[in-house]
């Protein structure tokens, strides 16, 4: 079913606002057959074996690709770690897909992933597997990059509160039964 009055994709969709919700209702939903509330969240909690985990994906196709703070690969990172976070779950494994534009210097790779690298570390999580991939010159504005993570939930309940640990620049999350988690990582914020 067509989104009525929007027939091609617009820049706007990217904003996580009304537009994009349009779209993930009246096209992708629909295409997979899910329920009102998958795609709706950054991530999504599953059970398999008795145990309950998260699973989230994002990308970040951002420009600059170095900005203060942080760049691509910080970012990559640290959003997925969050996304689990905020779904009551340990981050555990990630996977990143690196696209790459022909003619990118090596060294700027090799500083997106070595800060890949220390922002994994820093939170405790591992990359365990990836893909790359390299597009025309002109067709991939330097790198995009492409998240997955998968983390455990030691809470029984969701997530309904969160503060910010000022010891570790961390936070705590809290869930509805009052189960307690620190996570040590930065928070970033959702979305």
């Amino acid at each position: 079913m067509p989104d009525p009055g929007n027939d091609v994709v617009e820049l706007a969709h990217g904003g996580g606002g009304r537009l994009i919700h349009r779209l993930i209702d009246h096209v992708i939903r629909p295409a997979f057959g899910t329920s009102d509330d998958a795609f709706s969240h950054d991530g999504a909690v599953l059970e398999v074996g008795g145990a309950r985990l998260a699973f989230t994906t994002d990308s970040y196709v951002v420009r600059p690709l170095f900005f203060p703070g942080g760049d691509i690969g910080s970012l990559a990172v640290n959003g997925t770690v969050n996304d689990l976070a905020m779904c009551g779950a340990r981050p555990l494994w990630l996977s990143a897909g690196f696209i790459l534009e022909e003619g990118l210097p090596i060294p700027l790779l090799r500083r997106v992933v070595m800060s890949m690298r220390a922002a994994a570390d820093a939170a405790g999580v591992r990359l365990v597997t990836g893909d790359t991939k390299v597009v025309e010159h002109g067709k991939g504005d330097g790198l995009y990059v492409n998240t997955a993570g998968v983390g455990a939930i030691p809470l029984a309940a969701p997530v309904t509160g969160m503060a910010n640990d000022a010891a570790t620049g961390g936070y705590w999350l809290v869930g509805s039964d009052g189960g307690v988690f620190s996570y040590n990582a930065p928070f970033l914020g959702t979305g």
